[in-house]
């Protein structure tokens, strides 16, 4: 009875990091996307700096 419950115990962690690796991937391929997408935006030109976010962003980082 306990080698089916470690049995089971082990399928149900193989499924969590199956999860966990899926979920990886599509974040991964989400942040390549908005990479992709900024540098697209740098070279023709119509990437603007938000000067407002960029102050806060370095006011909060010296805080």
């Amino acid at each position: 009875m306990i080698s089916n419950v470690k049995a089971s115990s082990a399928a149900y962690l193989q499924q969590l990091n199956s999860q966990k690796k899926e979920g990886t991937a599509v974040r991964e391929s989400k942040e390549m996307d908005k990479v992709e997408s900024l540098k697209e935006q740098i070279q023709n030109g119509s990437y603007k700096v938000d000067i407002q976010k960029t102050a806060e962003a370095v006011a909060k980082d010296l805080i």
